[in-house]
């Protein structure tokens, strides 16, 4: 693994991608729950939701027995808080995603079928910016030159989903509901949103080690 050279560590690298692979699951039991929402196929609805949530919980687990061995004295005092900082950074990806699908399955938001293309759109791209973090994270472990190169994918993954973002909206308070129906859509929209603004602002976290080390 790179520079991970001790046994300790490298256990703990691998509970550190286990938790990410985890969440990529959990964005796509996300994915087929919006699917399925917006084709109105509510008869799954509350299992895909559930599934969120199981893989969110299990995300929750591997993070904190990473947290753990961590704080048995692994790795340098230094880099063990950094890292500490990047999974709980991380982790707020998979918060959003469950958020995601409460708002789907506790409030069930009625979502005009034109707005069905660009959202499933926004939510594609918002996973293509965990994915890029994920990434930027095992190079974090692999290869630290190759870092910078992935931040900018990252980064330019979520400007494409702020620009989607900003779409969505602007055709959300163009349409004749109520005002408060245009709040609860638009407050979807930002929740999946979020999902990138949440990876990116660990990827920066990913930047910042690495120039660190680099140091």
């Amino acid at each position: 693994m790179g520079w991970i050279v001790g046994r300790k560590e490298q256990e703990i690298v691998k509970k550190v991608l286990e938790h990410l692979d985890i969440m990529s699951t959990e964005l796509s039991e996300l994915r087929k729950l919006i699917e399925k929402y917006l084709n109105h196929e509510v008869d799954e609805i509350e299992v895909l939701a559930e599934r969120v949530r199981y893989y969110e919980h299990q995300a929750d687990i591997a993070r904190r027995e990473a947290e753990t061995m961590m704080y048995k004295g692994a790795f340098l005092p230094n880099f063990r808080g950094d890292l500490l900082g990047i999974i709980e950074a991380a982790d707020k990806v998979g918060n959003k995603a469950e958020y995601v699908a409460d708002i789907l399955e506790l409030e069930h938001p009625v979502i005009p079928d034109t707005l069905n293309s660009q959202l499933l759109k926004l939510f594609d791209v918002c996973a293509e910016t965990y994915e890029a973090l994920k990434v930027c994270i095992q190079e974090l472990f692999e290869d630290l030159e190759k870092i910078e190169e992935q931040v900018l994918i990252v980064e330019q993954k979520e400007h494409e989903a702020d620009g989607i973002e900003r779409s969505l909206i602007k055709m959300i308070y163009r349409m004749d509901i109520s005002n408060g129906h245009k709040f609860q859509l638009k407050e979807l929209v930002r929740s999946i949103a979020d999902i990138a603004d949440r990876a990116e602002d660990c990827s920066d976290r990913v930047e910042i080690v690495s120039l660190k080390r680099r140091v």
